[in-house]
């Protein structure tokens, strides 16, 4: 037998001191009701009331259930409304992986403002460029930046669209050679992100006369993306910089951006999680107000790359 549900019929019951306004208030019939009751009193061998033709009395042993029941049916009603409360009010510890360049531009704005509308989030966010693993559990979502999103047990949201740029310092380009193409780049210092040094390297640009695609060999190989925005800017090379590892720099004119006419490494930043089901409360607002935060942040970084590529150009 249903307990549980035994026990709520029990309490209405009881509390009422009727079947019929049982009946009425659990949508059922009267005799459905007494049939409930009978079938507990036989699962507990125990006589829980006494019904006359006037009114229904609590036997000792059902004045006792009765009280054991109210306790028992609050606290699983809390325990309900807790998970419940859950998917309806964010609350808690968000838990967030990205990589340092997307916190320092995005994601670092973005919580500022998240949790100025819901204080009761805390926000612990993890910043690291090695991939991680959603299903485990130590992290409810990741932001990231890719070319394609594979198919898998995740569920990504795509925040925005972004690429890389060409860009070198001031100086540099003050005491070398113009660069009016990209093959004019096999011409000049490059510096390459890479794990491990690369004899050669292919630069895929995108411009409005198509595709385009030369091999340079890189006069430095770096893995940390950070240090490679301090490599361009010491004047050390030209290099390639997410745009949103750039353009601090652009509008700081501390980097000047190179081939306007082309865009290289288009990639989709996307807010992944293990699962939309039943999305807790404080991943479903956060990823909505990513939505909002990096298309607001993506149009101001288009106007910068604008007056950038103006700046260049002339």
């Amino acid at each position: 037998m249903d307990v549980l549900r035994s026990m709520r019929i029990f309490e209405r019951v009881a509390v009422g001191a009727s079947y019929t306004s049982a009946a009425r208030e659990l949508n059922m019939s009267t005799g459905a009701v007494s049939r409930v009751i009978f079938d507990l009193e036989q699962h507990l061998a125990t006589r829980l009331l006494h019904r006359t033709t006037r009114r229904i009395v609590l036997t000792p042993a059902g004045k006792r259930y009765l009280a054991r029941c109210h306790s028992i049916l609050e606290s699983l009603d809390e325990a309900e409304a807790e998970a419940k409360s859950i998917h309806l009010s964010p609350s808690g510890c968000l838990r967030v992986h990205a990589s340092q360049s997307l916190a320092q531009h995005y994601l670092v704005p973005a919580v500022r403002s998240y949790r100025a509308r819901h204080p009761s989030v805390q926000v612990g966010l993890t910043l690291s460029d090695a991939p991680v693993n959603l299903l485990a559990g130590e992290f409810d979502m990741a932001v990231v930046a890719i070319e394609v999103l594979h198919d898998s047990s995740l569920i990504g949201t795509c925040l925005g669209r972004s690429h890389s740029v060409m860009c070198a310092s001031p100086e540099y380009l003050d005491t070398h050679s113009k660069i009016h193409r990209l093959a004019d780049i096999s011409n000049h210092s490059l510096i390459w992100l890479s794990p491990a040094w690369s004899d050669s390297v292919e630069l895929k640009s995108h411009g409005s006369t198509g595709c385009e695609t030369v091999t340079a060999k890189p006069a430095l190989c770096i893995s940390s993306q950070s240090s490679l925005v301090d490599a361009i800017e010491l004047g050390m090379g030209v290099g390639l910089l997410p745009l949103h590892a750039a353009v601090d720099a652009f509008r700081d004119n501390r980097l000047v951006h190179i081939l306007p006419s082309c865009q290289f490494e288009r990639v989709g930043i996307y807010a992944l999680f293990a699962s939309k089901l039943f999305l807790d409360a404080k991943v479903r607002t956060w990823v909505e107000h990513l939505k909002v935060s990096f298309a607001e942040s993506n149009k101001n970084d288009q106007r910068v790359l604008y007056d950038a590529s103006d700046l260049q150009v002339a």
